[in-house]
């Protein structure tokens, strides 16, 4: 390999002692660990430096510790060692500093044949590049750490080709710079960006295992490890490193919180007491990029970081939670922001690799969401951040295109806001100190997040949410405050979704007679809890008491909201199912008709109201021996509730059984047992075991003579 390597002290500045070497650190590449997910992008690497880059300045970019540096020196190792021909002077510059940079470019002056005594004048960069152009033998100039991007361009501009670097001047030569700056404008059109990303989670497993083999736990430990670490090559290796030397440790140099596996290094970073600790490797250049960012103008970066890293480690949809009016009236520093700056502001902080911005996967153009990095979301939390984020929330939620938590067509936006929410409120909960009115801001997220759980199906987390709000609002508005009543019955409906009757019936009373009482026998409110209570009566096989309740529901609501409104159809609904129960199946058919041709009208054919009359009428034609008839509304049901809530919701999971009793009695055995058995597996894996609507799937099997025992799949 033929590098030039030179030391020496550069004349003019002999007052300041600087000293330069121009040889590769190949010291730092390291045979043992393998540079692990790169293998593309060293191609495309290597491959430039064969062909002379096109002419093009080749930056590699990323954030520091993603392992920029190790990508350009195993670049250059397997340049050198493809073949004797492709071998080429090598020029490596620690450009980190002003000082270090030109002194670095005068060395490779000296040594291109230059005196620079002589030479090196206003025109240096010219005289450097001329005399560049005019070598015969193929070199490789790499500037190592060159962050601010305004080092370069000496006496003119580096998007101008007038810099200090010029790699369109010599067809023989390759320039490659690495930066954590990818997003600066003033690399121009001559450069050719290439991103140093973090790793994916089982190429940053490798980097770990490369360290401790297996001696610290199974490749899933590794895994989550990795994720936790963001798959951030430094900090992977400073893990890895950490945990091979407590392998290597005697026992009575390791105490009880020594962690020495990948899950306990894990659980380590969770409670902060990570000895050796990953993130802080990259502590330094996360201050670094901080404060280039300031120099570039962009004065309260560190201020939107700790808002960021508030969220959960998840994608922030920016649109709702990062609205500049919002920003403002949460952080004061932020009074003056604009959208345009605050989304330069973003995709500086992209460039830097600080986090990154997730696009949409319909369209590659459109961002959706920003993610921190995780060890920049640790390094960057603080408490103080904690209220600022919770009002950015709740300005969210009051958003009129927001809509409901139950609301399919407006899923997509409370799954994105929903882990952000409940982490919040779980940070909240944490805090001893803080502020009530916080408090309460954090549970009605809280309990907003919990009914989109719901009504995806996810009831026993949802009821667990619920649990928690309520005693917050207990605490702080008393048992009679109608927020507090409005919980309590949310709860009840948890576990009215979960199949534990008795407790819902109580929940239902409790809140229907106090609502009566303080907010009056007519009040909406009211009339809700009474009408659930009637549900839940009914479900109990009270039929004579719930339709008593639900009839005097549905007159009020009539009343009070007109034959039409969501309200007065729901409480038809349950008098309806009412009657199917207690056999009259003509009035019940005749009531499902008109219900759902009302919600047909009103709210469309694929509303989950609509489907659940349609679902209900199919029922009570199955009892009327209509089987033809109930089969065709149950698929249509079964087709509607797959496309809306998705195949694995409890609902869609029970017309799906329905369906299968409808196939059973056409005489359809087998695919009647097919679609039984399915139903059984994911609703065993989605509601438990011990969920009625489970073990009324496992007895229509028994029933069939087939063995209940699913085979449940995660």
């Amino acid at each position: 390999m033929e590098i030039g390597q030179l030391v020496l002290r550069v004349p003019e500045l002999t007052d300041r002692g600087i000293l330069v070497t121009l040889a590769p650190p190949m010291g730092e590449r390291d045979p043992r660990y393998p540079l692990r997910g790169r293998e593309a992008l060293l191609e495309h690497v290597v491959g430039l430096c064969h062909t002379g880059g096109g002419g093009k300045l080749i930056v590699l970019h990323g954030l520091g510790g993603s392992g920029k540096t190790a990508v350009a020196l195993e670049a250059i190792s397997r340049t050198q060692e493809c073949c004797l021909a492709c071998r080429r002077t090598v020029w490596w510059i620690d450009a980190r500093h002003e000082e270090g940079l030109l002194a670095g470019l005068r060395a490779v002056a000296r040594q291109t044949g230059l005196q620079t005594d002589s030479a090196w004048g206003p025109d240096a960069a010219d005289v450097l590049w001329n005399q560049l152009s005019l070598l015969a033998d193929r070199w490789l100039l790499v500037l190592d750490g060159v962050d601010d991007t305004a080092l370069l361009d000496g006496p003119g501009h580096l998007a101008s080709g007038t810099s200090w670097i010029r790699p369109q001047a010599c067809p023989s030569g390759v320039v490659i710079v690495t930066t954590r700056n990818g997003g600066d404008p003033s690399w121009g059109t001559g450069a050719l960006l290439l991103p140093v990303k973090s790793l994916q989670a089982d190429k940053a497993a490798e980097v770990l295992l490369d360290h401790t083999g297996d001696a610290a736990g199974p490749t899933v430990d590794a895994r989550e490890l990795a994720r936790r670490l963001g798959g951030l090559p430094l900090a992977l290796h400073v893990a890895g490193s950490y945990l091979a030397e407590v392998m290597g440790m005697p026992d009575a140099f390791k105490g009880p919180e020594t962690p020495g596996t990948f899950a306990a290094y894990v659980r380590a970073m969770e409670g902060g007491s990570a000895p050796a600790d990953a993130q802080q490797a990259v502590a330094e250049t996360w201050r670094m990029s901080i404060e280039l960012m300031r120099r570039r103008g962009f004065t309260e970066t560190d201020r939107l970081l700790e808002v960021l890293a508030a969220f959960s480690d998840a994608p922030i949809p920016h649109t709702l939670l990062l609205r500049p009016a919002a920003l403002a009236s949460a952080v004061d520093v932020f009074s003056q922001i604009n959208g345009p700056m605050l989304w330069r502001m973003l995709k500086e902080l992209a460039s830097l690799g600080l986090l990154d911005l997730v696009s949409s996967a319909h369209s590659p153009d459109d961002v959706v969401a920003v993610r921190l990095h995780p060890l920049i979301r640790d390094l960057s939390r603080t408490a103080a951040a904690l209220t600022a984020a919770v009002r950015l929330v709740s300005a969210a939620l009051e958003l009129d295109d927001l809509g409901s938590p139950e609301d399919p067509e407006r899923w997509a936006a409370w799954q994105a806001l929903t882990p952000h929410a409940l982490e919040l409120a779980d940070q909240v909960a944490s805090c001893a100190e803080m502020d009530p009115q916080t408090q309460l801001a954090s549970a009605d997220m809280a309990e907003m997040a919990a009914r989109h759980l719901q009504a995806l199906g996810l009831f026993e987390q949802a009821r667990q949410r619920y649990e928690t709000v309520l005693s917050v609002r207990r605490a702080l508005q008393g048992d009679e405050d109608p927020a507090t009543l409005d919980c309590r019955h949310l709860l009840a409906s948890a576990i009215h979704d979960l199949g534990d009757l008795p407790l819902a019936r109580a929940g239902y009373q409790a809140v229907w007679e106090i609502s009566g009482r303080v907010r009056g026998e007519e009040h909406t409110d009211t009339l809700t809890a009474r009408h659930e209570l009637g549900r839940v009566l009914h479900d109990q096989g009270h039929l004579e008491e719930a339709h008593e309740h639900l009839v005097r529901v549905f007159t009020s609501s009539s009343q009070l909201h007109g034959p039409r409104h969501p309200y007065t159809l729901t409480a038809r609904h349950e008098v309806a199912r009412v009657l199917h129960d207690r056999g009259l199946l003509a009035e019940a058919r005749a009531e499902y008709e008109a219900i759902l041709k009302v919600r047909r009208e009103e709210f469309g054919a694929t509303h989950p109201g609509t489907l659940t009359a349609q679902h209900n009428l199919a029922a009570v034609l199955h009892d009327q021996g209509q089987l033809q008839q109930a089969l065709m509304e149950y698929r249509a049901a079964l087709t509607g509730r797959r496309s809306v809530l998705g195949e694995k919701h409890p609902r869609t999971l029970h017309t799906q059984y329905k369906t299968a009793l409808v196939l059973r009695d056409l005489g359809d055995g087998a695919q009647a047992t097919d679609l039984m058995t399915v139903t059984l597996q994911v609703s065993t894996m989605i509601l438990g075991a011990s969920h009625p609507q489970t073990a009324r799937t496992a007895d229509a099997l028994r029933a069939w003579g087939c063995d209940p025992a699913p085979t449940v799949e995660s």
